[in-house]
């Protein structure tokens, strides 16, 4: 991923504010997708009927809640970071293991959107108005730049009982929101190599340890942790070729509340978050493969003008990948890792 200077990573968001979709750096064009969330407006609050329905009704179809996080604009109040504009804001990641393993096989990077947000908010200005949103399976995937269109076609089929799901269950008024474009890098992709060891399975113990510890310690907390090789849903080993396969959810509590509440409030803005992560070792190789999609994705695909916020993302994006250099990574372009020499 290259790292732009504040002036320019700005100017690059905005002018996608005015041209059609961008490829990145690798020669990748994105689809004619032109919404980058469903959403789905309520003229009451539903909690009663919407937080069972995550937990309960969705696992029936594959779709699994991995740690959520609910009333998340009361941990801004806590740590007093400035006034609110919402009632609540809940973050429900979904993981569709049975979609999305298979998928990982054939292109890692699935899992950079895995667990993905089920968004639901209330502002206080419209204190009865729920919303819930979820990217879409399309912008997902070019956000990605995942081209394989067997894989689109799985994925994008495997999103859709969830919306079905969404529609006889709760109801609500649907609509989309468009998307405005693709920021010129979407993806940050990295690569710590290691000697060979006695035993890799301590030494990733070691490492997600440091992992883990190394973020703490910059301020981000880890939302969410998804072992994808070893399901929590079954006995079986997910992935066979394999050694490791993780899937975090990273959080900024600061970075959040100024895209998400404040003066600037862009709640939208939730379907991206928390950051998805993921991390991997193939057997065989002595390399830990790490993928996450930019902040700057998020920028470019909702058309935010904000500079307060483009510069938090900015931060964001060069911080992120400074601590990872420092825990061994060296950048690699995007592309599917399994193809990578």
């Amino acid at each position: 991923m290259k790292l732009f200077t504040s002036s320019l990573h700005i100017e690059l968001l905005r002018t996608s504010l005015f041209a059609a979709p961008q490829k990145g750096d690798v020669k990748f064009t994105p689809s004619d997708n032109k919404d980058f969330a469903v959403v789905w407006t309520y003229d009451s609050k539903i909690d009663d009927k919407f937080f069972p329905f995550v937990k309960n009704d969705l696992s029936k179809i594959g779709f699994y809640l991995n740690a959520p996080h609910h009333n998340v604009n009361t941990v801004y109040e806590q740590r007093e970071l400035g006034k609110s504009v919402l009632s609540t804001l809940n973050f429900n990641s979904l993981f569709a293991e049975e979609l999305v393993v298979p998928l990982i096989k054939k292109d890692p990077r699935i899992a950079a959107f895995s667990p993905f947000n089920l968004l639901m908010y209330r502002t206080l200005s419209e204190p009865d108005k729920t919303i819930v949103a979820h990217l879409t399976a399309e912008t997902m995937l070019d956000i990605l730049e995942i081209d394989d269109q067997e894989i689109r076609q799985q994925f994008v089929k495997g999103i859709a009982p969830l919306d079905k799901k969404i529609d006889e269950t709760l109801g609500g008024k649907k609509s989309h929101i468009p998307l405005v474009g693709y920021a010129a890098d979407t993806m940050m992709n990295m690569e710590i190599p290691f000697e060979e060891q006695e035993d890799v399975y301590d030494f990733m113990d070691d490492f997600q340890m440091k992992f883990e510890s190394t973020f703490e310690k910059k301020g981000y907390i880890i939302a969410g942790y998804y072992n994808v090789k070893e399901s929590f849903n079954s006995a079986d080993d997910n992935l066979p070729t394999f050694t490791v396969f993780w899937s975090y959810d990273l959080c900024h509590i600061p970075f959040s509340y100024t895209i998400f509440d404040g003066k600037n409030a862009q709640p939208m803005a939730g379907t991206f978050a928390p950051c998805s992560i993921y991390l991997y070792v193939k057997k065989g190789e002595n390399k830990i493969v790490i993928g996450m999609p930019t902040l700057a994705a998020w920028g470019a695909a909702m058309g935010i003008k904000n500079k307060e916020q483009l510069d938090e993302m900015n931060g964001l994006d060069q911080e992120i990948t400074s601590i990872l250099k420092s825990l061994g990574g060296v950048e690699v372009p995007n592309g599917n890792p399994l193809l990578r020499k």
